[in-house]
């Protein structure tokens, strides 16, 4: 390399040749090191935008919530169904100043309209709650689960170390690999089912529609709307039936609003329940805006003056005016799940260029007639 240099015109010395070598070292050393730094630059710069853009989404999520707990408080709840958007409203663009895009939403979803897995169990004496056991085996199997998992459901929430039929108490989850201690204690979060005996996360937060359910369904055009909206593809996923949290001061509510109730818990209530009786429920729900005042109407509904096992109307089975059965009908919600979402996308809309958006959300369960949220969490 130095002989080669010194064939060219101007360097005549080896220590010419040797400060030149220098300064191409010293060059792609200089290059190599700033190129090191641009990289790192970059990493910390698109570090620091997602910490930036993370932020300004949680304080939009955290707007969300607020919105929606404002309209909880102040909107008469017939109105939160009548309205058609108070439930779910749009997302809001923040401003022109938020960029690149900025938007909040908030959800209100009814959660004493869904099965509460707390409700298995009494809390005043800790035995099962048979009226629920009973539910929950009609519940199951329409989901293609099977009904022993309910033991498995009251030994993970009663307090006792005694087996209830084929479920499992210490003994079994302390087998395990990894072991692991059964609760025995109520559940505060449905997540915490894919710990107990029996179940996957796929029973309950995947889909369980039968084999081209759907394409089946677009080929009954001579449905009507109302047939048509029965079912939906949502309602084949268990995880939007089912609820779990532990109210204020320990107090177990078992019914069921019949506002929000979807099609696979009205099922269960009762074993003379019918698609025709679920069906006229909706129909009727519909024409009344979506929200049933009086649970009294019902029983105008020919589908709910069938006779039931127990020699009494169905209507009186779910409302408990017989006496002979406590009712799981009710018309008022008490329980509201509020999700506030903050999205920073690059684009004009929060759909746009989805998989690079900075998504938060804010969650939480809020008793409406206590006024007080008795849950929460930020993801």
């Amino acid at each position: 390399m130095i002989n080669w240099l010194l064939k060219i015109p101007g360097i005549k010395s080896r220590r010419g040749a040797m400060a030149i070598l220098f300064t191409f070292a010293l060059g792609a050393a200089a290059n190599t090191i700033a190129a090191k730094f641009f990289s790192d630059a970059q990493i910390q710069f698109a570090s620091v935008k997602v910490a930036a853009d993370g932020f300004r989404a949680r304080q939009l999520a955290l707007a969300g919530f607020q919105a929606g707990l404002a309209a909880l408080r102040a909107a008469p709840e017939e109105y939160l169904y009548t309205s058609g958007l108070a439930l779910k409203p749009p997302d809001i663009s923040v401003s022109a100043d938020c960029k690149p895009g900025c938007f909040v939403s908030y959800r209100l979803l009814p959660e004493d309209g869904r099965l509460n897995l707390n409700n298995l169990v009494h809390s005043f004496d800790d035995k099962p709650n048979e009226q629920y056991r009973a539910v929950f085996k009609r519940f199951f199997p329409q989901y293609d689960i099977s009904q022993e998992n309910v033991d498995s459901l009251i030994d993970w929430i009663d307090e006792d170390d005694s087996p209830t039929g084929n479920g499992g108490e210490n003994s079994y989850y302390a087998s395990l690999k990894p072991p692991r201690k059964c609760k025995n204690f109520r559940m505060f979060s449905l997540g915490e089912i894919t710990l107990i005996k029996g179940f996957t996360s796929d029973m309950i937060f995947a889909s369980r529609a039968p084999a081209n359910w759907e394409k089946t369904q677009k080929e009954l055009s001579f449905q009507t709307e109302d047939e048509k909206n029965l079912i939906t593809m949502d309602d084949w996923v268990a995880a939007n039936d089912l609820t779990a949290y532990v109210p204020l001061g320990d107090r177990m509510e078992d019914k069921i609003n019949v506002n929000a109730a979807r099609y696979h818990t009205l099922m269960a209530l009762s074993e003379s329940m019918s698609r025709e009786a679920v069906l006229a429920l909706f129909k009727y729900r519909r024409q009344k805006g979506g929200y049933i005042k009086e649970l009294g109407d019902l029983r105008n509904l020919p589908e709910f003056q069938r006779k039931t096992p127990a020699d009494i109307t169905l209507f009186d089975e779910l409302a408990g005016n017989a006496g002979k059965l406590a009712g799981l009908l009710k018309t008022e919600g008490e329980i509201y799940r509020i999700v506030g979402v903050g999205t920073i996308t690059s684009g004009s809309s929060s759909s746009d260029n989805a998989k690079g958006a900075v998504i938060r959300r804010v969650t939480a369960l809020y008793d409406k007639n206590n006024n007080k949220v008795i849950y929460y969490s930020e993801d």
